[in-house]
């Protein structure tokens, strides 16, 4: 079952031509069942930071920029967003960050191998706030063992939502793996936001709402 629904807009000329010309730079197909070599695709083997449906890019942009020293995995599945992502990556001319477009939950559990990432960024997924619909949430405890595999003793798991029942049922979710991951925060819950993740035009938007994020960070325990 997929945690997000396809809703395909209009690519722009720009994006297109981003597709056709830098996807082969800095795009990423795989295979059902095939493993990822990091070292192969990165062409170097810095730790490696992957962020689960990145929208537009923007924060990817800023942790790569900010972090030359790590390897970014970016995956999204709306082509807009990757063909903007595209676009930027070349405008800023950097070239640690990889783009796949993939399901979250087939890449975890078939490409990555154990311990192979320092991190992970999952920031505003569809919260699904309908009751019926919660069983589509990507963190769950199939998603959670997964994480756990795919993380290095140390690595961290950085989530933020502004849907505050989603919050919740993140810290509940991962509050059930204590024994895999350790909460950050010094109350045990949420975290104010780390600088890592820049404060975005929807959620100043949210915050005016009344609709505030909410920042969770954990560490794989050894």
């Amino acid at each position: 079952m997929r945690s997000f629904v396809l809703r395909e807009g209009r690519l722009t000329a720009a994006q297109a031509r981003a597709y056709q010309q830098l996807w082969p730079r800095y795009g990423c197909d795989w295979q059902p069942e095939q493993r990822l070599d990091m070292v192969a695709l990165f062409g170097n083997d810095r730790p490696v930071v992957l962020e689960i449906g990145f929208g537009n890019g923007e924060a990817l942009l800023h942790m790569a920029a900010s972090h030359p020293e790590r390897n970014y995995l970016g995956l999204e599945v709306h082509r807009p967003g990757v063909g903007h992502l595209l676009m930027e990556l070349e405008r800023a001319g950097l070239d640690n960050v990889r783009v796949m477009r993939e399901d979250a939950a087939a890449l975890l559990a078939h490409a990555l191998p154990p311990a192979s990432l320092a991190g992970v960024c999952l920031f505003f997924p569809d919260p699904w706030p309908k009751k019926r619909h919660h069983k589509r949430r990507i963190v769950q405890p199939a998603f959670i063992d997964d994480l756990a595999r795919v993380l290095a003793p140390g690595g961290f798991l950085h989530a933020a939502t502004d849907w505050a029942p989603y919050a919740d049922w993140m810290l509940e979710q991962l509050r059930a793996a204590a024994d895999r991951f350790e909460n950050l925060s010094p109350s045990g819950d949420f975290v104010a936001r780390p600088e890592e993740r820049p404060l975005t035009r929807f959620e100043r938007r949210g915050a005016r709402l009344g609709q505030p994020a909410r920042d969770l960070l954990l560490r794989r325990r050894a």
